[in-house]
């Protein structure tokens, strides 16, 4: 499950959105120079995803158990590791328009002045699936 709130610049001010986490059928990555969010859905990535629910010890979610534990019995194919298929993920993506690389882990940028020194407000906050 992910979460929507809004962040505050500390630098210029500038109120922005930010996505944390990723859902039942898809991540959330962001650019690690702008900070753009890119939503990438799990039928896109194929057998590579696949092959991750193939090499977890428990099910992805409750909520996709059942098809989890099929793809542990009847996919074919080898299980990959969590820091493999999140490498596998990140390149599978590729750059972002302002040159920046989406990330797993990098961190909310301000729109404006790029910085990540920001307050949190958690009006209107939302989570997501």
């Amino acid at each position: 499950m992910g979460i929507q709130y809004h962040g505050i610049c500390k630098k210029c001010g500038k109120r922005f959105k930010i996505m944390d986490g990723g859902g039942f059928a898809f991540h959330m990555l962001r650019c690690n120079k702008c900070g753009k969010h890119k939503m990438v859905p799990f039928e896109k990535l194929g057998e590579l995803h696949l092959r991750y629910l193939k090499g977890l010890n428990q099910p992805y979610s409750l909520a996709t158990a059942h098809y989890d534990n099929l793809i542990k019995e009847l996919f074919p194919g080898e299980p990959l590791s969590e820091d493999s298929y999140e490498a596998a993920i990140e390149e599978f993506v590729g750059k972002c328009r302002c040159g920046g690389q989406y990330r797993f882990n990098a961190p909310p940028r301000c729109p404006r002045c790029r910085c990540t020194d920001f307050e949190i407000d958690n009006t209107g906050a939302l989570c997501y699936d």
